[in-house]
């Protein structure tokens, strides 16, 4: 939904074929449906990214189904406005599990199978540089996926591998 279904179309519209996924296999499937109206194939793979064994299923799956994984685009990202003050420590960790943790998780376990001339893009946001009151969690986590975004492409370079991070600001999703 919103800035990933978009993301979705637009790569689809170039002739990439996608898995979808998400933690709802309903928003998956409507997803996948979109996108092979375009002409090319889709599949979707219910996941939570922050579980390690759910991103095992979806990069087995894209593998099992097109043979290679080209372009990740790590997309999911979470952010319940809570006030610092009233914050707790499960609503810092479930923001971090999801926001950096998934990048993290996907993009070290999709790096085991990708190639020379593979793609990685991490949606940032212009929270990793401007805060944002009751966002406190969430600015954090995308300040730490500017940092992981910076490092990585330096280790993933020599491998041909292109990393990067796209940082939108405020998007009108549902």
């Amino acid at each position: 939904q919103g800035i990933g279904l978009g993301i979705a179309l637009a790569m689809a519209k170039q002739g990439c074929h996608i898995v979808v996924t998400d933690i709802k296999a309903e928003t998956c499937s409507k997803a996948v449906e979109e996108v092979k109206k375009l002409g090319v194939d889709a599949i979707s793979v219910v996941a939570n990214v922050a579980k390690k064994s759910d991103v095992e299923k979806l990069v087995l799956e894209t593998m099992k189904h097109f043979g290679k994984l080209d372009i990740l685009v790590n997309n999911a990202g979470i952010y319940p406005y809570v006030p610092f003050n009233k914050m707790t420590e499960e609503d810092w960790d479930k923001v971090m599990d999801v926001n950096l943790k998934g990048v993290f998780l996907c993009t070290r376990l999709a790096s085991e199978v990708m190639t020379a001339g593979s793609r990685v893009v991490t949606i940032s946001s212009i929270a990793s540089i401007v805060g944002f009151e009751n966002l406190v969690h969430y600015c954090t986590s995308k300040g730490g996926v500017n940092g992981f975004t910076r490092a990585l492409a330096l280790e993933m370079a020599p491998k041909n591998i292109t990393v990067n991070a796209v940082a939108p600001g405020a998007i009108e999703t549902p």
